[in-house]
């Protein structure tokens, strides 16, 4: 009983740290987490026709698929630079 019990306390705990954000993803379902910079992704987005999407590039790695105004936005919060997919 107290094995099941410290099992229930562990997976509690364990997803009090999965904190879910506002989303804000770009064109490939993935965005910069501006309270660390990570970059990640979720699920893909169906691609919009006729879109003009661009790729934030730092430090060599290509983060594609936003609009320029996001991607201005982030060259002003980290870096790099915006080029058009």
């Amino acid at each position: 009983m107290k094995a099941r019990l410290l099992i229930a306390t562990l997976l509690c705990a364990a997803a009090m740290n999965a904190t879910p954000h506002s989303g804000g993803t770009n064109a490939d379902g993935c965005h910069t987490d501006h309270r660390t910079g990570d970059y990640h992704c979720h699920t893909p987005k169906v691609p919009i026709s006729g879109a003009r999407t661009y790729c934030h590039v730092v430090q060599g790695e290509r983060r594609c698929g936003y609009s320029h105004s996001t991607c201005q936005d982030l060259v002003a919060s980290y870096g790099g630079y915006c080029r058009l997919e």
